[in-house]
């Protein structure tokens, strides 16, 4: 009898420590369709990307991250952290004597055979690709998940959610603006329907000229913009060429010209799919919006 019940015992030992191992695992599907298992919330997490980066210390994993590629240059604390090469380009020795229990990886920069040489090498590799206001949502939640942060990134993710649609209820109805978006200065580089910012453009009712374009960064000529005689010339290059707006002075037969619709956003927010992309989306919606506002005020004084 003694020995059934210690038998018993050490089985009823056995299923708690088996439940507990399972009530503890993190799973989550990668953007790759790819399912991924962690026996426990990662606590040394490596980023090999800037917007990677960015999500983790929104949800609150900023603590948890040993070591990121360069230019993971926000919040300022990123600026700090080790670096392990770029995303393109990663050092895996350095990453191995770090110690990470997951690495977080951008499909579209990271090399595909070094990641797998990591996973070779036992280290578990989440890999993400968001490129719309919904995908970064979603990540955002899996990044919580991962990270043993699931409630931060469920407060982040839902107010997401709720700007993006308070955007969208807005501006979805107003008089759409053709729009030209410059990625670069020299040479003429834009961009086309695939990339977050043709996104923001259309959340913003606008549409963007080159967007069935095949190339996701169409080099264009100079006449072909004139051609299509945007409403809004949209800049993210200031930065690089504070003067852009002079060169497209000289062309004042487009109507963006005509009516000083050369705008101007932050490159960083509007191409990192992040938390302050949807502040650069705010900021191009009220440029939209002043736009449509003096073509109004345009259009009635004509009829004056």
């Amino acid at each position: 009898m003694h020995k059934k019940y210690i038998l018993n015992l050490i089985a009823f030992v056995w299923c708690l420590l088996l439940s507990a191992s399972v009530l503890s695992e993190v799973r989550v599907v990668d953007d790759l369709g790819r399912p991924l298992v962690l026996p426990q919330a990662a606590k040394r997490v490596i980023s090999l990307a800037p917007h990677i980066t960015e999500n983790l210390y929104s949800v609150g994993a900023g603590d948890q991250i040993v070591a990121a590629v360069s230019y993971s240059d926000y919040p300022e604390a990123a600026r700090a952290l080790p670096r392990v090469g770029d995303f393109a380009n990663l050092n895996i020795e350095r990453i191995l004597s770090l110690n990470p229990d997951l690495v977080i990886a951008w499909i579209d920069g990271s090399s595909a055979a070094q990641l797998e040489r990591l996973e070779q090498l036992g280290i578990p590799v989440l890999r993400e690709s968001p490129d719309s206001f919904a995908e970064i949502a979603n990540s955002l939640r899996r990044l919580g998940t991962v990270t043993g942060n699931a409630h931060e990134a469920e407060r982040v993710a839902a107010d997401l959610e709720a700007r993006v649609g308070h955007l969208r209820e807005r501006f979805q109805e107003q008089t759409t603006l053709t729009v030209f978006y410059q990625l670069w200065h020299q040479p003429l580089i834009t961009s086309n329907n695939s990339q977050l910012i043709d996104r923001i453009v259309r959340l913003c009712g606008g549409r963007n000229i080159f967007a069935e374009r095949p190339e996701i960064a169409p080099r264009v000529n100079i006449e072909a913009v004139i051609a299509a005689d945007p409403d809004v010339i949209l800049s993210g290059v200031e930065k690089h060429d504070p003067q852009w707006r002079q060169y497209w002075q000289r062309w004042t037969q487009m109507k963006a010209v005509e009516h000083g619709f050369l705008f101007t956003t932050d490159a960083d927010q509007i191409h990192r799919a992040t938390l302050r992309a949807l502040a650069g989306a705010e900021a191009v919606c009220e440029q939209f919006d002043q736009a449509r506002q003096k073509l109004a005020a345009e259009q009635h004084s004509n009829k004056d």
